[in-house]
């Protein structure tokens, strides 16, 4: 196998989590504007409306960062029906939902990433994230402390290509200036962050805590 010379991030599961379940934070707006709703029900209706709603259709991925539309349609299947009778109501909940999520303290960073992130510094890799995310993610990673060690980022809503797309690991090969045999993939999704990256020649290591967390990332690099 190649000498590993960059390192590629997932980043939501991978090196950050939501600081409280998705339902708790929904309740808690949501009772702003007089609404109630069933928190353990909305977290697990929001995980399907994931699962449902990616990977996109090639061509419909923004590329100027605003991803607003589609986490709307997100958030609503993630709620009740008749939670929101008025439409008015619905988009200021979800105008102060979009924008609590990118605040840095909106989010919580697994506990041994900042330490690996730190050894892997030191190392002779670049390292970056690549992600199905928005340009919230900037708020979020510079105020967080990660942004230092993640100069290098992919955005799918900035680049207009979503992870398992073919396309965007080549972008992101071309950007680093390295063979994609020499990159290495890390992350949670075994099919956006293992066998995405892999049909497109990288290498891959994927995180499934307890049993695997980020330090998998340094022994990759060191036992070479």
């Amino acid at each position: 196998m190649s000498r590993i010379r960059a390192i590629v991030f997932d980043v939501g599961g991978t090196l950050i989590y939501p600081a409280d379940p998705v339902g708790e934070t929904y309740a808690r707006f949501a009772r702003a504007h007089g609404v109630k709703l069933p928190a353990e029900a909305t977290t697990a209706a929001f995980r399907q409306a994931m699962q449902n709603a990616s990977p996109r259709p090639k061509g419909t991925t923004p590329t100027d960062g605003n991803d607003r539309a589609w986490w709307k349609q997100v958030v609503k299947q993630s709620l009740p029906e008749a939670a929101f009778t008025k439409p008015e109501v619905f988009e200021a909940f979800f105008e102060e939902v979009y924008l609590y999520y990118a605040k840095a303290d909106a989010w919580g960073i697994f506990p041994e990433v900042l330490e690996v992130l730190e050894a892997l510094r030191d190392r002779a890799v670049d390292l970056a994230v690549l992600t199905n995310w928005d340009a919230r993610l900037h708020t979020v990673l510079d105020g967080n402390g990660l942004g230092e060690y993640m100069q290098n980022r992919f955005i799918s809503a900035e680049l207009g290509w979503e992870k398992p797309d073919p396309a965007i690991y080549r972008h992101v090969t071309d950007v680093l200036r390295v063979p994609p045999s020499a990159v290495l993939s890390v992350g949670d999704d075994s099919r956006n962050d293992v066998e995405g990256p892999r049909k497109a020649g990288w290498q891959a290591a994927q995180i499934e805590r307890p049993k695997r967390d980020l330090w998998a990332a340094v022994r990759a690099v060191t036992k070479r």
